[in-house]
Parts: structure tokens; C-alpha cells; sequence
């Protein structure tokens, strides 16, 4: 990734200190410690059911219980190195599919993929598996619908997520990626419909939650609402400052649009414009059919360049994104 690796890269630079036993004990127990919560989670978010009860009762060969990080040496090991919140996430999801994929139904499946940031995997899995099926559940319809939200295909979201709704008008589930799609529109009408679904959510999922913070009803947790889409336009709206995007982004890592986003409010803050930079660049990498990210890009990319003199700077990922571009 070039000049900004060690902005967004996985692996951590490794800092040359002398470290005391002590102190490489302390952080290895408070990196073990985080291991054990976020196995958990990735658990949760791999089922999507953050209200799913688990325990990890691990042993080891003298049947002793012990943490989850002590039990899973490799696995831990390689969760460590890594950086990003989301990337580690990827590896606990792997893990968790040598023994969990095949108890899935088909929209978890989808899910997994899409919030893994493999959207043409569940586009794939979609039209093999469940695309062909004679009538389509509520969570395969707003799965489908939130699918095609992230490949920018949002007349097919619409005609899956007006199906959901249509079947199920009392589901908060169908209710809120309607609304969702809705907004996308450029209808008034539409849009006025949209706020008027989500409003009436919210409201309660707010009251179930016991939260004044709206934000906290977008963030993984039991009665959350789903819905980048909200979730964007009310930071947007609220002109929320940038420790609020960091925390909502977390839970939309997965969608190009909401990233787009949070970079733009990066590249118009203080200070922020190489995270700005470093945004994009992994956003033109992860998803290279978002033609907004790879333009919006390589201008930033020219524009360091005259800020820098340096006429090659990431010539690299520029050459990378020009290319995907064209195609």
C-alpha cells in the first residue's frame, strides 16, 4: 500500500524499545484480554444476532479451562498482528467458519460475506443459492436488498426491500431497509415516506435502548437498527464531530458509501487530510467498481504530489486506480 501503509496497513510497525518483562506481560494480558471480547463478537456479528448467547468454554490437555486467547495460540497470534478492527474481525469470521458455516441459514450467509466486505461472494452465493428459491423470506429479502445497497445497485435493492415490506409491514427489520432505499431516491415523496418509517423505529428503539444518543441505536448491540444509510445522514446532518464518525463508522466498514463519507469529512477537517488519503486508498482497494472512491482518489493523489514535488508519490496504487478506472 505504499507511502500510507502505515496508516491503514494490518500489521502494526514494530516500536525498538526496551521493554521490561513486566510491561510485554502487562500487553500481552490486555491483548489477550480483548482477544476473549472480540471472539465473542465476531461470533455474535457472524450470526447477526448480537442478542445470541455464548460461552467459549475452552480446555486445554489437561482439561483445564482457560481464555480463549491461551486456547487459540495461532489464531490469537495472528489476530495480534493486525491493525484494523474490521481485518481482525475477517480472521475471527474464518475461524468461526471450520465449525459454524454449515449452521447458517442463507441470509447469515449472505451477511457474513457482505459485512466482510466480499459483496460479489454474496452476490454469487445469492444467485446460486437463493435467488432461485420459489418465495424468499424476510431476512433473505432485506439481505438481498442490503447486498445490492453496497454494489450501488439500488433499483434491485428496491424491489427486494418493497418486497420485504410489502410481506412484512410490522417488521422492523423490513421497515428499516425500506426506508433505507427509500431515502436513496430522489423522489420527495419517497424520501418523505422514508423519514416517516425510520422516525417511528427510532423512536421506539431508542426507548428500548434507554439511550438520548441516537447514534448508539446504529451500533451492533440487542434492538440496534441496521442502516448506514441512517446512520450517514444523521451524522451528516448533525454536523457530528469526527470522534462520533469514528465510532459509527466501526459498524459500517463494510459500506463503500458510508467510507466515502467519512472521508470527506476527514479531508475537511483539521489535520486529517493524509487519514483522509489513506481512507480512500484502501477504500479504491477493497471495493475498485466504486467509481466515485477511484476519481476522488487519484485527485488527492495528484494533489500530494504538487504539495510534495514528487511527481511519482504512490505511483503504484495510482497506476492501480487509473487502470480500474478504465475497465
Amino acid at each position: 500500500m505504499g507511502f500510507f501503509s502505515f496508516l491503514f496497513g494490518k500489521k502494526k510497525q514494530t516500536e525498538k524499545i526496551n521493554s521490561s518483562v513486566e510491561d510485554q506481560s502487562f500487553k500481552m494480558s490486555e491483548s489477550g484480554a480483548k482477544f476473549d471480547v472480540e471472539i465473542v463478537e465476531a461470533y455474535k456479528r457472524y450470526y447477526s444476532d448480537p442478542a445470541s448467547d455464548i460461552s467459549l468454554d475452552s480446555k486445554d490437555q489437561n482439561g483445564k479451562s482457560v481464555p480463549s486467547h491461551l486456547a487459540y495460540p495461532q489464531i490469537f497470534s495472528q489476530w495480534a498482528e493486525i491493525q484494523s478492527k474490521w481485518d481482525r474481525m475477517s480472521v475471527l469470521y474464518e475461524f468461526w467458519d471450520h465449525s459454524q458455516l454449515d449452521k447458517l441459514q442463507d441470509w447469515q450467509i449472505m451477511e457474513r460475506f457482505t459485512k466482510d466486505r466480499y459483496a460479489t461472494k454474496s452476490l454469487n452465493y445469492f444467485r446460486k443459492k437463493v435467488e432461485v428459491k420459489n418465495q424468499l423470506t424476510v431476512e433473505e429479502l432485506v439481505a438481498a436488498s442490503k447486498l445490492h445497497r453496497i454494489l450501488l445497485d439500488n433499483d434491485s435493492a428496491m424491489i427486494y426491500a418493497k418486497k420485504a415490506y410489502e410481506n412484512a409491514p410490522n417488521n422492523d427489520l423490513a421497515k428499516v431497509e425500506y426506508a433505507s432505499v427509500l431515502h436513496l431516491s430522489k423522489d420527495t415523496v419517497k424520501r418523505e415516506k422514508s423519514h416517516q418509517i425510520i422516525g417511528d423505529v427510532l423512536e421506539k428503539k431508542m426507548k428500548q435502548n434507554d439511550s438520548q444518543n441516537i447514534f448508539d441505536c446504529f451500533i451492533f448491540s440487542e434492538n440496534y437498527l441496521d442502516s448506514s444509510v441512517f446512520a450517514m445522514a444523521y451524522l451528516i446532518n448533525s454536523d457530528a464531530d469526527l470522534e462520533t464518525w469514528d465510532h459509527v463508522a466501526e459498524e459500517y466498514y463494510y459500506c463503500p458509501v458510508f467510507r466515502y463519507e467519512h472521508a470527506v469529512k476527514l479531508s475537511e477537517s483539521e489535520n486529517t487530510g493524509l487519514r483522509a488519503l489513506a481512507k480512500l486508498t484502501s477504500l479504491s482497494q477493497e471495493f475498485p467498481w466504486f467509481t466515485t472512491a477511484l476519481q476522488s482518489t487519484i485527485k488527492n493523489i495528484e494533489s500530494m504530489r504538487i504539495q510534495l514535488g514528487e511527481n511519482d508519490f504512490m505511483e503504484k496504487e495510482y497506476l492501480e486506480f487509473k487502470n480500474n478506472l478504465q475497465q
